[in-house]
């Protein structure tokens, strides 16, 4: 069963959705603030490159942008640091880029780190090439390399996003942003390995009842780790502090309730309640009343005095 154009609910929906993806502004700002970091490591390292993957690669990255986080390869020839300790040299870049960017931080990871450049929050590793989208990453639990494929939860993303009709990436981006917007509790990667698994067992028939059955996995997975494709020794934390576990389950399971109430207003035609509580689900993100009526007009083609005559007719 499709979700009929005409729904108030669906229409809402696809205009959140819309409003997630991040515009040519903000991915020309990322990408201008590579170039910026590219250029501060460069007084100091001659032969390097950059490499921007996860999220932001797959197109899964939230509008708006702050608060945002952009993983970022630091790639350097393979015969100047493979035998280089992987602790050191990324304490080194830290040390670099903090000259320039006074915020930079630790992540619990000791070679990862977090520079916030303007309102975007750059991912940091080093690592060197050893083919293609298979890189050399720190290891996680020693101070040595290990093999990492950056490509590899990208071809499993595409592969259901196109079984999905381009719907996953649209999923993926709202639950993003109710994390965004419920205090970034869960880890966002995480949360992409978690949708797509849910979900390729199934169809997506409506946003809706696909974001409550998600909420509904969640309940059991959140506690947990998911294995990364990329290298299944690297652990994925499903919550950003493991001392948050409570708060997420009690958060998970208020959602899920929500969620599948407004699924059952919405086929009892109490479109009202419904909206009701998406609302209470996506504060500050869901469309307003007059959002919808705007891409109602714009669906519909309507333009100018006539949209605006639409709108007032409807307040009426």
């Amino acid at each position: 069963m499709t979700k009929p154009e005409s729904s108030v609910i669906s229409g809402a929906f696809d205009l959140l959705a819309k409003s997630t993806e991040i515009s040519l502004g903000e991915y020309t700002e990322i990408l201008r603030q590579q170039a910026e970091i590219e250029r501060h490591i460069m007084q100091h390292v001659s032969k390097f490159s950059t490499v921007l993957h996860g999220a932001f690669s797959r197109k899964t990255i939230v509008s708006p942008l702050p608060g945002s986080i952009v993983d970022m390869l630091i790639i350097f020839r393979e015969d100047d640091i493979k035998e280089a300790l992987p602790s050191r040299l990324s304490a080194k870049l830290q040390e670099v880029l903090t000259e320039d960017y006074p915020d930079t931080y630790s992540t619990k990871s000791p070679t990862t780190f977090i520079v916030p450049a303007k309102d975007i929050k750059f991912k940091i590793r080093p690592a060197y090439a050893v083919a293609n989208d298979e890189y050399m990453l720190p290891d996680e639990t020693f101070d040595g390399w290990v093999k990492y494929n950056i490509g590899s939860y990208n071809d499993i993303f595409v592969k259901e996003n196109i079984r999905h009709k381009g719907q996953l990436i649209e999923v993926i981006r709202m639950i993003k942003t109710w994390n965004r917007v419920s205090g970034n509790v869960f880890n966002g990667y995480f949360l992409e390995l978690m949708i797509t698994d849910v979900l390729s067992s199934c169809e997506i028939t409506s946003y809706a009842e696909a974001i409550r059955d998600i909420f509904k996995a969640a309940f059991s997975q959140a506690a947990f780790t998911q294995h990364d494709p990329a290298n299944q020794e690297f652990p994925v934390d499903g919550l950003n502090k493991l001392d948050d576990i409570m708060i997420a389950m009690h958060l998970i399971k208020n959602c899920y309730h929500l969620a599948n109430e407004a699924v059952s207003y919405e086929r009892d035609g109490d479109t009202t309640k419904a909206l009701a509580n998406w609302n209470k689900l996506f504060p500050q993100a869901f469309p307003k009343p007059v959002d919808m009526l705007v891409g109602k007009a714009r669906r519909s083609g309507i333009k100018g005095a006539d949209a605006l005559r639409m709108m007032l007719n409807k307040k009426q």
